[in-house]
């Protein structure tokens, strides 16, 4: 049985480290000309939902290691006004700011949650450019299938043997008690 600390980045995760291979292959499968028919669309469903989850997978991942680069940005930031700042002789709070605010450290660390937010508004972009296809499956499926629908009561209506009733298995219909044309099983 897996845990949630599974679905969690590992210590060692970075933005760069993600593979985009799945979700190119599942991109992939999206039709690229704009014709859909009834079999690319049942598949476009699947595919779509594939994608969809695992976008949000990785922006839950991202989401967490965006909450991680946010304490180290803090701590660095921390670190050059309270210490390295008083080291260098810098003694007003303005000063103290102004350099932890061109920290080195403090700099990659946001520069890192900057990339962090980038990729995950990019998975969410992605995520609902799969959740587009799959609205356009679904209305394509839902009008070829009510399409399908009429087309088969059209048909029953075609042979149609009498006076607005349908065929019957026993030749008599009892008119005065249904409306509807049922067999009188009586």
């Amino acid at each position: 049985m897996s845990k949630f600390r599974d679905k969690l980045p590992p210590d060692g995760f970075s933005v760069e480290g993600i593979s985009l291979t799945d979700l190119e292959e599942i991109e992939g499968r999206l039709p690229r000309n704009g014709i859909i028919d009834i079999n690319i669309a049942e598949s476009g469903l699947v595919c779509t939902l594939e994608g969809q989850n695992l976008c949000q997978e990785i922006i839950v991942q991202l989401d967490t290691y965006i909450g991680r680069l946010e304490s180290e940005k803090n701590m660095a930031w921390s670190e050059a006004a309270l210490n390295k700042s008083k080291t260098l002789g810098h003694k007003t709070i303005k000063d103290k700011e102004w350099y932890a605010q061109s920290d080195d450290a403090y700099v990659g660390a946001y520069n890192k949650l900057t990339m962090a937010k980038a990729c995950k508004k990019w998975f969410e972009n992605k995520a609902g450019y799969f959740s587009g296809w799959h609205y356009a499956f679904k209305t394509f499926l839902r009008r070829d299938y009510s399409i399908e629908n009429a087309t088969s009561l059209n048909v029953v209506r075609y042979n149609d043997s009498g006076g607005g009733k349908l065929p019957t298995a026993s030749p008599e219909v009892n008119d005065k008690d249904d409306d509807w044309g049922e067999v009188s099983w009586e």
